[in-house]
């Protein structure tokens, strides 16, 4: 039986996709991938490229870890460098594959400027973000001597990544039709 990891580092052509499946061309052979339980995808166009097959990128980051919410309960002496820190420590697990300001204002209740005010005043929600992010931001409140409170499991749900040049899908699985 062939899987996709077979395929991993070769050229393919996209001919076709749809929401469920994508159809490539490898080799001068139509194959045909399914999505199990798609997560997020950016497929624009068909094109030409590598095919990469990953079980570990930090676009699946989102996918694979469960989100906690972290609230801060003290300030930090200067601001400006504690959110420099806040921002670094995230892009250092995300590297550059999702905005740092993501994790402040999807699915938080509140804005870049609500972020700032509650962080200069000491209280209130900054963040929701998969677990490994909130453990990058307790060494960066530790580095500052603020106190946080977070609230979430440690859940891992593994997911799968194919992408072609800078477009992807994320699925719990892919299979081979």
């Amino acid at each position: 039986m062939i899987k996709i990891e077979n395929y991993h580092n070769q050229t393919v052509e996209i001919e076709k996709f749809q929401s469920t499946y994508i159809i490539l061309k490898i080799e001068n052979k139509l194959v045909r991938i399914d999505f199990k339980n798609k997560k997020e995808a950016f497929l624009k166009q068909k094109e030409t490229g590598e095919l990469v097959f990953l079980e570990q990128h930090p676009l699946l980051i989102n996918h694979n870890e469960n989100n906690q919410e972290v609230f801060i309960n003290s300030e930090p002496e200067n601001a400006e460098m504690f959110v420099d820190d806040f921002k670094s420590s995230i892009d250092e697990i995300t590297r550059g594959w999702r905005q740092w300001k993501n994790y402040i204002e999807i699915d938080t209740g509140i804005n870049y400027e609500i972020f700032l005010h509650n962080i200069k005043k000491g209280s209130g929600k900054i963040m929701k973000a998969p677990f490994s992010i909130v453990e990058n931001i307790k060494k960066v409140c530790d580095k500052h001597q603020v106190k946080i409170k977070y609230f979430g499991e440690k859940t891992i749900i593994p997911h799968q990544l194919l992408m072609i040049n800078n477009q992807f899908i994320i699925a719990e699985k892919f299979k081979l039709t």
